[in-house]
């Protein structure tokens, strides 16, 4: 069976499964350009009009925000006879839960803790609790608003209540936001210790952002898995899931439709053939993007729409916000080499491929890394493997031969306030409107030069 899904109130999304495997799964926001924003355009209507579909899933918080994508389906040719199936505001948390057992995890417990989910005793379900042993069961709801107070207090510092992330970062730095941090953390383990959860956790829902909380969550569980889909942009995942009785099972973050490369866009500027080596050299002293066909899901740049620099370099911070134009306050990740990870940081666990945790920097590194770390000595790190980046992990290989340091600092490739790019063309546009210099299409062995 063939079967789209579509979750279309805000951080929306569409996920396209065959047979019960991921064809692809993508951010509508990345096809719109407006943040969290919901509404289908011409480009991503004409990439669904090329499917072969059985059924249509529209999921939904706000029943007018599902309308539109209806109505573009009936009036379509290609799409209108197709059966559309709907799922209302009350499947809102149990979609966070099918969507985290897409990862095969097999543990147990399963938190979904967002800002606001389904309907419940005259108000939204804001913390959740399931089990799961081959049946997903729902054990109870509460209402602590621990999410909610986390993004009314966002709201009012940085305008968009889902930029909780600069609450976070900020905590290191302002007492009102480290109080509202702390306050999130002490409810949240108090959830937990209620709940008598010991042992084995996934964690999902826009609460599972927090990465300063995941990573405390690490020294407390023997099996934990924040879920990298964790906020609304995977629940047409989670509800083609569901639909399919938990038979899809996911292994890979990099799901955005394939992109064509397309140098044609850059003829004006020079573009050379190079090696992951030659590209290490220039990441020395300069910012460098990476772009490759699919696009990385969720929050973060991980490989394939990613802007790198080398963490050691005196103005690294500087440079990329040149470019990025960040707040002061917020830090940069960094990406490593998995087999590295454990000599540069303190690690209880093996590896971090979605950049869900923080983790110290170990003594013997201080004061040789001048980017890519928090105040407080600490980074938020993806590992890197063979088998889940390639060409990413060759490059990030050749930087190490090169300076001996198998890191990279990367943070998404976007102008600030906007969403990752997600097209060659979303690519020029931010070439032609930023003062970054390189961009590397690791699969065409190209360099781009401004």
């Amino acid at each position: 069976m063939n079967i789209l899904s579509i979750y279309s109130s805000h951080d929306g999304c569409v996920t396209y499964i065959s047979n019960n495997k991921i064809v692809f799964h993508t951010q509508i926001d990345r096809y719109n350009r407006f943040k969290h924003a919901n509404f289908p355009v011409k480009e991503l209507i004409e990439q669904i009009e090329k499917l072969k579909i059985d059924i249509i899933l529209l999921s939904h918080t706000i029943f007018h925000s599902s309308q539109l994508w209806y109505e573009i389906f009936k009036s379509n040719k290609k799409l209108k006879d197709i059966p559309i199936h709907y799922y209302g505001v009350e499947f809102h948390h149990l979609f966070h839960a099918f969507c985290s057992l897409t990862w095969n995890k097999n543990l147990k417990n399963i938190i979904v803790c967002d800002g606001a989910g389904a309907p419940l005793q005259d108000t939204y379900e804001q913390e959740s609790y399931y089990t799961y042993d081959g049946e997903l069961k729902h054990i109870l709801t509460e209402f602590n608003m621990i999410g909610k107070k986390y993004e009314l207090f966002t709201e009012k510092h940085f305008f968009h209540s889902l930029d909780c992330g600069k609450t976070m970062a900020w905590s290191l730095f302002d007492n009102r936001a480290k109080e509202v941090q702390k306050t999130f953390e002490i409810e949240m383990h108090n959830f937990i210790s209620r709940n008598d959860l010991k042992h084995e956790l996934i964690f999902t829902g826009g609460c599972a952002q927090n990465i300063l909380f995941n990573s405390k969550l690490l020294y407390q569980f023997k099996d934990l898995f924040c879920d990298p889909f964790n906020g609304d942009f995977g629940l047409s995942l989670g509800a083609a899931n569901y639909y399919t009785k938990n038979k899809i099972i996911n292994k890979d973050i990099y799901l955005g439709i394939p992109q064509p490369l397309d140098t044609e866009l850059f003829l004006k500027h020079d573009i050379i053939d190079v090696t992951p080596g030659d590209v290490a050299k220039i990441l020395v002293n300069d910012p460098v993007a990476i772009f490759q066909s699919r696009s990385e899901q969720g929050q973060r740049g991980l490989g394939n729409r990613s802007l790198l620099m080398n963490p050691t370099h005196k103005d690294a911070s500087q440079k990329l916000n040149e470019i990025k134009k960040r707040e002061w306050f917020r830090p940069f990740a960094c990406s490593i080499l998995k087999e590295k990870s454990q000599e540069w940081f303190k690690m209880p666990i093996e590896e971090s491929p979605y950049m869900m945790y923080a983790f110290d920097l170990n003594d013997d590194k201080k004061n040789i890394l001048t980017a890519g770390i928090s105040k407080d000595n600490k980074s938020r790190i993806q590992t890197v493997t063979s088998e889940n980046n390639n060409l990413f992990f060759n490059l990030l290989c050749s930087f190490n031969e090169l300076t001996k340091v198998p890191l990279l600092i990367n943070t998404s490739l976007n102008l600030p306030g906007e969403v990752l790019v997600e097209t060659i063309y979303d690519l020029k546009k931010l070439f032609d409107n930023s003062l970054l210099k390189y961009i590397y299409l690791p699969e065409l062995q190209k360099l781009i030069i401004k």
